[in-house]
């Protein structure tokens, strides 16, 4: 990897973190009020701690997410951290597949399922024919985002009603941990940026601005559109910007959060075909099949909802992958090599960790 600057390096992790995710938090919170904004900033705190355990286990050992956690808590490990990087994965997916039937529906009036294929179809063709977009245009395109993103605040803010920032669904608040997870989790470019800054206090510092920038931005989105629309918030939440603005808040509301979607979808696409190639040895087609048809089958079997997918993902991968795995892994090799990038007190590692697998069991309780 060639070498980068602090502010590139930075850039990477902001634009890694702000995607589709963001654009369910205001549903996910929309009867949390104020809790909610605080739950997505806590969640924001916890997560980055957990970034930086895997940037203390990158300095020390080097590698990626999988082969850290295998090298550290054994095969076992290894495996588990490669389920729960699959589960959020077809999550993922199948959120991305949901909520692209919803916009083309929106846009076009064609039936939403039928919207969903075409849009699945499209998307796994170019994963399967390797059409990657560098990682500049990526970025790019990301910044483009988030500039759109910063208008529909700017927009919505106006429309702010005090009123609508009032909790009124306090369990809510717990149940939306999965979904502001899911739009933090970023932790598998923490050893690739330490690779090309070649410093550990310089990736430190990466990881800090790339944590505390999506972190002031969700929680401006959040306060935009939950205090604008309070319980009637939308799946995505930039689709009412049309009630408002008409045409131009349709193409703002809807062509963006489709685009976001779709960079996305390919993105994680080839990561997680990439990632069954090498764990079980397999030829690129037979790898592209269980990467695209299992979130395809979900969204048929019943979920086909854009928010609940990323719960899906948040809850039982991204707990996991960006939570427990890292506290386990950091501790083990803290008890190894003095730690260089994060000097906390064992109790802080251990209630970080019991924090997250807390939030796993409840939402696992949940479901019975």
């Amino acid at each position: 990897m060639k070498k980068l600057t602090l502010a590139e390096a930075s850039a990477i992790l902001i634009g890694t973190q702000i995607g589709a995710g963001v654009l369910g938090l205001p549903y996910a919170f929309r009867e949390t009020g104020f809790a909610g904004i605080a739950v997505i900033m806590a969640v924001g705190f916890l997560t980055m701690l957990t970034a930086l355990f895997v940037l203390e286990l990158a300095v020390h050992r080097g590698g990626t997410m999988t082969s850290l956690a295998r090298e550290t808590l054994g095969k076992a490990g290894g495996w588990l951290m490669l389920a729960s990087i699959s589960v959020l994965s077809y999550g993922a997916l199948i959120a991305y597949i949901a909520g692209s039937g919803d916009i083309i529906s929106s846009l076009t009036g064609i039936n939403g399922t039928v919207a969903a294929i075409i849009f699945w179809l499209v998307m796994s063709g170019i994963v399967l024919m390797g059409l990657k977009a560098s990682g500049k245009a990526e970025l790019v395109l990301n910044f483009l985002l988030l500039g759109a993103l910063a208008i529909a605040v700017a927009l919505m803010l106006p429309k702010l009603e005090p009123a609508n920032m009032s909790p009124t669904n306090t369990g809510a608040v717990v149940s939306g941990i999965g979904v502001a997870i899911f739009a933090y989790v970023s932790h598998m470019v923490v050893p690739e940026m330490y690779k090309g800054l070649g410093s550990a206090e310089k990736t430190k510092k990466a990881v800090l601005i790339g944590y505390l920038v999506p972190m002031g931005f969700y929680a401006l989105f959040v306060l935009a559109f939950v205090g604008a629309l309070g319980a009637g918030t939308p799946q995505l939440a930039t689709s009412a910007l049309e009630s408002y603005y008409g045409p131009l808040g349709k193409i703002l509301g809807l062509l963006l959060p489709l685009a976001a979607i779709s960079t996305s979808y390919i993105g994680i696409g080839f990561a997680q075909m990439d990632n069954l190639r090498e764990a079980f040895n397999l030829d690129k087609r037979t790898a592209w099949l269980l990467t695209v048809i299992p979130p395809l089958l979900i969204y048929f079997a019943g979920l086909k909802s854009f928010v609940s997918a990323l719960w899906l993902a948040g809850t039982f991968g991204g707990l996991l992958y960006a939570g427990i795995l890292p506290v386990a892994m950091y501790l083990r090799t803290r008890d190894v090599h003095p730690p260089e990038c994060v000097k906390v007190p064992h109790g802080v590692a251990y209630l970080t960790g019991a924090v997250f697998f807390l939030v796993f069991v409840y939402s696992v309780v949940s479901l019975v």
